[in-house]
């Protein structure tokens, strides 16, 4: 616990001093700020609408609208905007963590150390996953704007809240192990960013693949291996033990490549 403590420390001070952690925190902030707006406005527009749409639809003798709603006009359409945007920024925060230590040569001094590379690994990732969580904190004023915001009565369902951070928080965990792991790979910064946003890709394109595909068995295989599938239950209010169970083992097996990519390194010296 004490070497996983020091590399933590480490990585975490690092993060602090590197412009690219800001710039991204900045980047991913404004883009959610942006959409969060979006979607505040399509409320309201439509909330002033309503009345007028509901008068026309009895006229016409048709079903009515749904009445407004910010689960999923506001929360869901921001907090899903979130997760897709989380592909494109965690190749570029994690591809520096073991890249750099190649590139700089100080990967051999690590290897040597009392420090085991479980230890190094443990301690990277849970920096990484230590700022992304600082990040996630800092989307809370969303929340707050949309309880302010909305009238009595419809405002956002704190079940649904905390629902959608703790996929949000499962979703980047698993997306920082795969970024730990292209970085593993790699002395290059800018591979290990490709490399890491191609997986992830992969993985959130696989769901759709599985709409082409005849057998059932297969399709539904392919479905429970996206990442994004496991994610949108969370975004819907639904804590399912089985999204958990997968996210858990997909962290854990990618860290577990990832321990024995740097093995192999750590007997080459």
């Amino acid at each position: 616990m004490k070497g996983t403590w020091t590399v933590f420390v480490k990585e975490l001070r690092s993060y602090v001093h590197s412009p690219v952690a800001y710039v991204m925190a900045f980047v991913f902030l404004i883009l959610c700020g942006y959409f969060f707006q979006d979607a505040m406005n399509f409320l309201n527009r439509y909330t002033t609408d309503y009345p007028m749409r509901y008068q026309q639809a009895q006229q016409m003798r048709r079903d009515p609208p749904p009445p407004p709603n910010v689960d999923i006009v506001v929360i869901r359409r921001t907090y899903s905007v979130m997760a897709f945007l989380l592909t494109f920024i965690m190749p570029i925060l994690t591809m520096r963590l073991y890249s750099e230590e190649y590139r700089n040569g100080t990967i051999e001094l690590l290897f040597t150390s009392p420090v085991t590379p479980g230890q190094t690994l443990a301690g990277k990732f849970l920096a990484s996953f230590a700022l992304y969580a600082g990040i996630l904190v800092l989307t809370l004023n969303f929340v707050v704007f949309a309880y302010l915001y909305a009238e009595e009565g419809v405002r956002p369902d704190t079940g649904l809240i905390l629902s959608c951070y703790l996929g949000l928080l499962f979703l980047g965990a698993s997306f920082i192990s795969v970024g730990v792991f292209a970085s593993a790979l790699t002395e290059n910064q800018i591979v290990a960013a490709v490399v890491s946003f191609s997986v992830l890709l992969m993985f959130l394109v696989i769901g759709a693949a599985a709409d082409y595909v005849g057998n059932y068995s297969a399709a539904e295989f392919l479905r429970y291996l996206a990442v994004n599938g496991h994610a949108d239950s969370f975004l819907r209010g639904v804590i399912s033990l089985r999204d958990i169970v997968y996210y858990i083992t997909f962290i854990g097996f990618i860290l577990l490549l990832t321990n024995r990519v740097l093995e192999s390194r750590r007997w080459r010296l």
